[in-house]
């Protein structure tokens, strides 16, 4: 049987995750009171994506293509106990994209600067939302090894394969949405993180020490509607 049609659809590639570790308090701090952080390694964890959107579909028509996004994510339980996402923010080159994108999924949007250059097998990112000129990110990675997926129940898996996101409607309303998506081929990475605003922008102290880093060429990704909690 055919997939159902998802209210997005977007493609990524090139995909760059930045993890840091972080005290369960400073993510409990920005995240709606109704989920609790999610730990692994005794860490909550924050994880900074910069990626390209091929393809970004609304309703199975194509809405834009050739987007650039760096999205600020950390990872939480819902109160059935259940694994999610919750985007702290998603900056994107278009703001047709990021307008749609927040009145619809109810995230924060926001539309942004974002330059990518590669030369050879490395790649710099450098992200400064049009709002605030206080978040700012600039990356440059270069992936080392071979592509493969994240074993069930390790730290890589842990980060990479969610299958839902939280956010909150009018009022308050508890949402909670799916996200379908082959799982994550990965590889690490070599990456140095030059600037990064983004998590003081999201109410979350710097952090210290090397990231985590992981690769991805890519998936497509369907989101699919909110649902009330």
């Amino acid at each position: 049987m055919p997939d159902p049609l998802r209210p997005l659809t977007v493609t990524l590639s090139d995909v760059c995750f930045v993890h840091w570790p972080v005290a369960p308090t400073a993510v409990d701090a920005v995240v709606p009171d109704w989920v609790e952080p999610d730990t692994a390694d005794g860490s909550a964890w924050v994880s900074a994506l910069a990626l390209s959107m091929d393809r970004f579909d609304v309703l199975g028509l194509p809405v834009r293509e050739g987007l650039e996004g760096v999205n600020l994510r950390t990872y939480v339980r819902t109160p059935g106990g259940d694994r999610a996402v919750c985007f702290l923010s998603l900056d994107v080159t278009d703001r047709l994209a990021a307008d749609t994108a927040s009145a619809v999924f109810r995230l924060p949007y926001h539309d942004a600067r974002i330059r990518r250059r590669r030369e050879g097998d490395r790649t710099e990112v450098v992200a400064r939302r049009r709002s605030d000129s206080d978040a700012r990110f600039t990356l440059t990675f270069e992936p080392t090894g071979e592509p493969t997926t994240a074993a069930p129940d390790t730290l890589a898996s842990f980060l990479v394969e969610r299958n839902r996101y939280v956010t909150e409607g009018p009022l308050g309303t508890r949402l909670v949405g799916s996200v379908g998506h082959r799982p994550w081929p990965i590889q690490p990475a070599d990456a140095v993180v030059a600037e990064n605003t983004l998590l003081e922008a999201a109410g979350i102290d710097a952090v210290a020490g090397e990231p985590l880093v992981h690769y991805s060429p890519g998936v497509e990704m369907g989101i699919g509607a909110l649902e009330p909690l």
